[in-house]
């Protein structure tokens, strides 16, 4: 049985955009967010010792890198899905069911929070 107290009791604070338009925007903001920041160590781990981010690192135009990482994440599947599952992992049975029901469109949020957070450690 899952403590979903205890999950959400794991999530730090995070500041909030005060105009939330959609329940899935609302999902990004109280849930994905909290998440990605608890796994920052985990996700700077990956970057920081995952060869396929060489390339990435030795870039200094921002925009350039943006776009290599996000080619090397639709390229790489299962580096992608990894690096989702470090956020899947942690939702309770209801966020989880939330986000089976709308996963194609949740995927492509936490893709772009994780290339945000990615590229920030630079």
């Amino acid at each position: 049985m899952r403590a979903n107290e205890s999950l959400i009791q794991l999530r730090p604070d995070v500041l909030r955009e005060a105009l939330e338009s959609s329940p899935i925007e609302k999902f990004q903001n109280e849930v994905l967010r909290p998440i990605l920041k608890f796994q920052h160590e985990l996700l700077l781990e990956e970057w920081k010792l995952n060869p396929l981010f060489i390339q990435i690192k030795e870039t200094s135009n921002p925009v350039q890198k943006r776009k290599l990482l996000g080619l090397i994440l639709s390229k790489n599947s299962g580096l992608l899905q990894r690096l989702i599952g470090t956020v899947v992992g942690l939702l309770t049975i209801d966020e989880f069911n939330f986000y089976l029901s709308e996963k194609v469109l949740i995927d492509k949020r936490i893709k772009e929070l994780l290339l945000t957070r990615l590229l920030s450690y630079e």
